[in-house]
């Protein structure tokens, strides 16, 4: 089956519900999004999880791209969006990075703080007790820096399963932090990788 090169078409295609559109949309945009990506985020390591999950929001959102005015515009835009989460989420984790690795204190008031130290301690004891699985997973993605498709790769798992993992630990690892007094805000450092 031959099929159509215009964005509206495919769209539409792709709204009832038909792979073969989405899979020739894919291969239509990834030229067009990866040097789009790469000059965002000057990484070419993220460039595949973008890329990824601007077709899982493609596919996810189907069913309103029947009446999409400028598809094209859209997907740039879906992916640009995923740019800056991921450039948000890497600065946050610098900075998380940055705070575990110096003596500074970390605190957002002067009464609620602790110092650097007891905090690597306590994300240090919070590792400890997770899962041996999680535990490879998060120090994987948190000590190594791998991305979550080198791990899916290196552990032969879905990238799914490594994001949600990741997730889940960082849940536990704040929730840790939480229960031994550290009451600042942590949500943001910590929501995702």
């Amino acid at each position: 089956m031959s099929l159509p090169d215009n964005d509206h078409l495919l769209f539409q295609l792709i709204a009832e519900g038909d792979e073969q559109a989405f899979t020739a949309l894919f291969n239509l945009y990834l030229p067009r999004l990866y040097p789009f990506i790469v000059k965002l985020t000057k990484s070419e390591p993220a460039v595949q999880e973008i890329i990824q999950e601007t077709f899982i929001k493609v596919w996810l959102n189907r069913d309103k791209l029947a009446g999409m005015e400028n598809p094209g515009g859209w997907l740039f835009r879906v992916a640009s969006n995923q740019c800056y989460d991921y450039l948000r989420k890497r600065a946050l984790n610098d900075q998380l990075f940055t705070a575990l690795t110096t003596d500074t204190a970390i605190t957002s008031a002067p009464h609620e703080g602790a110092d650097a130290k007891e905090l690597k301690r306590l994300v240090g004891e919070a590792v400890q007790l997770l899962p041996a699985q999680r535990q490879k997973i998060y120090l994987m993605s948190r000590e190594q820096g791998k991305t979550i498709p080198e791990i899916a790769r290196e552990l032969q798992l879905s990238p799914n399963t490594v994001k949600n993992t990741l997730v889940v630990s960082l849940q536990f690892i704040r929730d840790y932090l939480v229960k031994h007094g550290i009451t600042f805000f942590l949500s943001e450092l910590f929501l995702f990788p």
